[in-house]
This record gives C-alpha cells, sequence and structure tokens, in this order.
C-alpha cells in the first residue's frame, strides 16, 4: 500500500478530473474503477494506519509505487463513503 499525500496525489487527481473513469463499490474500501484507455478493470483498496490514509491499486504504475488515476477516483467515491456512514452510525 502507498501513504496517500496532496503531494504524490497532484498529478493523479489531474488525470482523474480529464479521464472521469467508472467507480465501481465493491465492498468497504474496496472499489472497482474502468480504465478510460481500454477494456481493463482494476480492483483499489484502501486503508488508515494511524491516522494516515494508504491505497493500492492493481495497475502498473501502483506496483511500481507510484499513485495512479484509479486511486485518486476510487478515492473520492471511498471518502464520500465513508462520510455518510459517519452521519449514521
Amino acid at each position: 500500500m502507498i501513504k496517500l499525500t496532496k503531494e504524490n496525489t497532484k498529478n493523479a487527481v489531474a488525470r482523474s478530473k480529464e479521464l472521469k473513469p467508472r467507480v465501481i463499490f465493491i465492498s468497504d474500501r474496496v472499489f472497482e474503477v474502468q480504465s478510460t484507455n481500454n477494456s481493463n478493470s482494476y480492483t483499489v483498496r484502501f486503508d488508515v494506519k494511524n491516522g494516515n490514509p494508504f491505497g493500492q491499486c492493481e495497475c502498473k504504475a501502483s506496483e511500481t509505487g507510484r499513485i495512479c488515476y484509479h486511486i485518486t477516483n476510487a478515492a473520492a467515491v471511498n471518502i464520500l463513503r465513508q462520510s455518510i456512514k459517519r452521519q449514521y452510525v
């Protein structure tokens, strides 16, 4: 898993705004993101350790330790889901 920060997600956020891939909820903190370049789908997982957010994707960029647009798009959906959960718990 890769620690998510404003600095290391900046480029991926810009790319995800441009491409707008489809994000599908699978289970708590697990999402499927469909690639906009081809028919591939990637599973993205999130975790929080010591208050720090971490993300992991199955794509080649993430395997090399880079933040991909799949992670940042799924992160936006995950943040929304987690905030809604907190309101109703």
